[in-house]
């Protein structure tokens, strides 16, 4: 019973900061501040997803690149489409992270942090 507790404890927590850097995401794209926007939205995605794979693993993850292990564990709850975009967002991360000769898209950082905040939560709170 305790390791369920303790579990339990650590699901909320990340889901929790995944909300904390929701909201971080939004303040910066108000401020029309796309890289710190994307790159916390990202990270924002990373922990809701690494909280619902707790429920499945009881590990704690430490790599940025798990779209592929929360495909392989929640595809039929959450359908190819939804999984395939996860999966092109995470694979930004780095873009937002460095100076680079490619801007990032301000319509395309909005439209992907509206998919996160709907799936942090709608999608991922059924799910946990």
């Amino acid at each position: 019973m305790q390791r369920n507790k303790a579990a339990a404890k650590k699901i909320q927590n990340y889901y929790n900061l995944s909300l904390n850097y929701l909201e971080s995401a939004k303040i910066s794209l108000e401020k029309e501040l796309f890289e710190p926007a994307m790159f916390t939205a990202i990270h924002a995605l990373e922990l809701s997803i690494k909280a619902a794979l707790i429920t499945k693993t009881d590990e704690s993850w430490k790599t940025h690149n798990i779209g592929g292990q929360f495909g392989k564990y929640f595809l039929e709850e959450i359908g190819d489409k939804t999984c395939r975009r996860i999966n092109v967002i995470i694979s930004k991360y780095n873009l937002p992270r460095y100076p680079s000769e490619k801007a990032l898209n301000p319509q395309e950082v909005e439209e992907d942090i509206a998919f996160i905040k709907d799936f942090i939560e709608h999608q991922i709170f059924t799910i946990l």
